[in-house]
């Protein structure tokens, strides 16, 4: 939470999906919703700074993706499945805006899914993961080099304790499809709504490659959490996609 601002008021709820059971949290109850997602491994917690610094203009809903935090594993995670649990929780709570889906690293493309699927007013993607670096057979070698290449340690100090991981090689094996989940293949539908990709350091080749023309910001920050390492920037950035839409061009930064 940003300096200058009145602690937050935050509600911890388990919600039953129709494919099992959720915990998230949720800041406010008005304005646009907007769900975050963090990456595998992780759990919710990643959001709670921005969060706290958004409530008062928009209704904040992070949820731990099933396997993680204190939401319950499943026997298989399917992208299609995670999708449609969280339409029916956001339905669930009653919004009846549509939502702004945030996806960061490993669930990038279960937002990205989500905006395909639902109607959503934006989507941003936060650190995407390259599919190259996510891959099949999983072990607990590619475990830690998924973690090290997430650099939490770079963070300041005060957000470090925000991003503990759970290095389970069965997990992460469970959530290859999601990271795909929303690239469309040939004469697949793409999300038509507002898109915004934030990114640690400038892409390489197939990063770029791999999504379409998005207006894109650099941080030019170490690490793969820039939500965390410039939570100001961040909050600015994703208040912007809660006004009415930009200019559909791409625009890099």
């Amino acid at each position: 939470m940003s300096a200058g601002r009145l602690a937050p008021v935050r509600s911890t709820r388990c919600w039953p999906a129709p494919g099992g059971m959720w915990s998230y949290d949720t800041w406010g109850a008005h304005g646009r919703p907007v769900i975050l997602l963090h990456s595998v491994l992780f759990d919710r917690a990643m959001w709670w700074p921005i969060a706290a610094d958004l409530r008062t203009e928009a209704t904040m809903i992070a949820v731990d993706l099933p396997g993680h935090g204190t939401s319950p594993g499943r026997g298989r995670y399917d992208p299609e499945a995670l999708v449609a649990d969280l339409a029916h929780l956001l339905h669930g709570l009653g919004t009846t805006r549509a939502p702004v889906v945030v996806g960061h690293g490993g669930a990038a493309g279960l937002a990205e899914l989500f905006a395909v699927r639902f109607a959503a007013h934006a989507l941003v993607t936060v650190d995407a993961v390259a599919s190259s670096g996510f891959a099949a057979p999983v072990g607990v070698d590619q475990v830690w080099r998924y973690l090290a290449a997430m650099s939490a340690d770079s963070l300041p100090p005060s957000y470090r304790g925000l991003v503990t991981a759970a290095a389970d090689p069965a997990l992460l094996a469970g959530y290859l499809d999601c990271v795909t989940a929303g690239r469309p293949g040939p004469g697949e539908p793409q999300a038509t709504c507002q898109r915004l990709e934030i990114r640690s350091q400038r892409p390489g080749a197939e990063e770029l490659a791999a999504v379409a023309p998005w207006r894109r910001v650099v941080y030019q920050v170490p690490g793969r959490f820039a939500h965390l390492a410039d939570v100001p920037r961040f909050v600015a950035d994703l208040r912007s996609v809660l006004l009415p839409a930009y200019s559909p061009r791409s625009r890099q930064s």
